[in-house]
């Protein structure tokens, strides 16, 4: 006994070796995701076998190549990737914003064992700014302190340690949501 076919996009009866529905058109034996239907070979409509899935794994439907869920339970963030381009993940970007945030209570020898040991681009990039920073802060604060003398440093340095709280939380929550701030009056000196 011979069982009928049904076209995955009308629902019609499909005639026995067809190769495209006689009712609408649509190739036999295809879902309406482009996944082959009697082989069980997923492919794309290229013929590619990756069809439905990221560069990380996941698929579309929920499940990475280990076999759990989404990829949200991976380690990866529904927001994950910034403008900047860097592949970020929800931990990454803590840590970039911590290393921020390090800068106010060590000077440049918190981001500068940061951006010694990370390997992770986004982190890299926060923990140079803050490095380049903590270095023109520091040059600032000199300068200041020698303009004591005429008269006009007092303000420098009064005010300058409350713009490096100031930039720092801003590059920390800046960095927390997955961009690389550029501190004002900063080069890239490292």
């Amino acid at each position: 006994m011979a069982t009928e076919e049904y076209c995955w996009n009308c629902g019609s009866v499909l005639e026995s070796g067809a190769n495209y529905c006689s009712a609408c058109g649509a190739e036999v034996g295809r879902d309406s995701e482009g996944d082959e239907g009697r082989d069980g070979g997923r492919t794309d409509e290229w013929g590619t076998n990756d069809y439905g899935t990221d560069d990380y794994g996941a698929d579309d439907y929920g499940t990475d190549d280990y076999g759990s869920g989404s990829y949200e339970q991976a380690g990866y963030g529904a927001g994950g990737y910034d403008a900047a381009g860097y592949g970020t993940r929800r931990n990454d970007t803590s840590f970039a914003a911590v290393t921020h945030l390090l800068a106010i209570f060590t000077w440049v020898i918190g981001p500068l064992i940061v951006l010694l040991v990370t390997e992770d681009e986004f982190v890299d990039a926060n923990a140079r700014m803050a490095v380049n920073w903590q270095i023109m802060f520091a040059i600032y604060m000199l300068l200041s302190l020698m303009l004591v003398i005429v008269g006009v440093g007092i303000l420098g340095l009064l005010i300058l340690p409350l713009l490096d709280i100031a930039f720092c939380v801003v590059a920390a929550v800046k960095a927390n949501d997955g961009e690389a701030w550029q501190y004002p009056l900063t080069p890239e000196i490292v």
